[in-house]
């Protein structure tokens, strides 16, 4: 890859299902113009749609939605993805089913990054993900 593309940033977006969707979308976009192969890019985009959808979950209480900023950055040694969100971190509400994907979010968000930090405050949540180049290039 000659250039790398610039960062790529998205504030103030609807924390809804429709909008998370096309973030998604657009985002795998800019990882593969990046240089990043396919089921690398997959896996940022997984991990970053997962750190995303707990925001809509849990940043937000019901009186309405809420909005996310995702900024994304290719740097000489890795590819950063921070999420962030200006709520109020709530406890989920346990699923009775007894086989359930919830609560599993943050699971898959670590295991597909090869870095994954999180720090929740009063102003809301920021999720740092990072993945290794060496590991991410097309040949």
């Amino acid at each position: 890859m000659d250039e790398p593309p610039g960062p790529f940033r998205c504030h103030g977006v609807q924390a809804e299902p429709q909008a998370l969707r096309r973030l998604r979308h657009d985002l795998m976009a800019w990882v593969l113009s990046a240089g990043v192969d396919e089921s690398r890019a997959q896996d940022i985009v997984l991990a970053s749609y997962e750190a995303l959808a707990n925001v809509a979950d849990h940043a937000y209480d019901a009186t309405g939605s809420g909005v996310v900023d995702l900024d994304a950055a290719v740097y000489p040694d890795r590819i950063e993805v921070v999420i962030g969100d200006h709520g109020q971190w709530r406890t989920p509400v346990v699923d009775p089913r007894p086989v359930s994907a919830r609560g599993r979010g943050l699971m898959l968000v670590r295991a597909s990054a090869d870095r994954a930090d999180i720090a929740s405050g009063d102003t809301g949540t920021v999720v740092t993900l990072a993945w290794d180049l060496a590991l991410s290039r097309r040949e």
